[in-house]
């Protein structure tokens, strides 16, 4: 194969910078770890802009959607226990450690998420429990204080 023609004008240079542009070195005298740039080498041209490309993604799997959803459901039902509904807190502590279990595996990426949601499900259930402690006792001392007329 054949080298292409040089740009209109017979000048080698680049015209927007006054270094000589990746394609304009004599054949076989290419940067150092880079081809001369023709069709036919079998080493890479060099990047046009100067900066390598980003490396691939080298891990395990990516982490999926529906995986990462557990650190959210945890969260908001967290949430919503703490101020509206305290039994949501049970939905919250089962997927708050879903969440954390899957991103000990890998799987997901956003345990935080989980790992908040699952507290405030816990702080959510504990208060629930100190209230329904507290209206238990009202009544029994109530009863027993005031009396029941029969």
């Amino acid at each position: 194969m054949s080298t292409p023609p040089p740009p209109p004008g017979g000048n080698d240079e680049n015209p927007y910078t006054s270094q000589p542009g990746p394609g304009s070195e004599p054949a076989g005298q290419g940067s150092p770890g880079y081809g001369s740039g023709a069709y036919g080498s079998s080493e890479p041209a060099p990047p046009a802009s100067g900066y390598e490309a980003a490396p691939g993604y080298y891990g395990g799997q990516m982490p999926s959607d529906a995986e990462n959803n557990l650190g959210v459901i945890a969260l908001v039902t967290g949430i919503i226990s703490l101020v509206a509904c305290a039994p949501l807190g049970i939905v919250a502590v089962i997927y708050g450690r879903k969440a954390q279990a899957a991103t000990a595996a890998g799987r997901a990426n956003n345990g935080t998420l989980g790992t908040v949601g699952f507290w405030l499900g816990a702080v959510a259930l504990a208060l629930m429990v100190l209230g329904i402690i507290f209206v238990v006792v009202l009544l029994v001392f109530g009863l027993s204080v005031g009396g029941v007329n029969a």
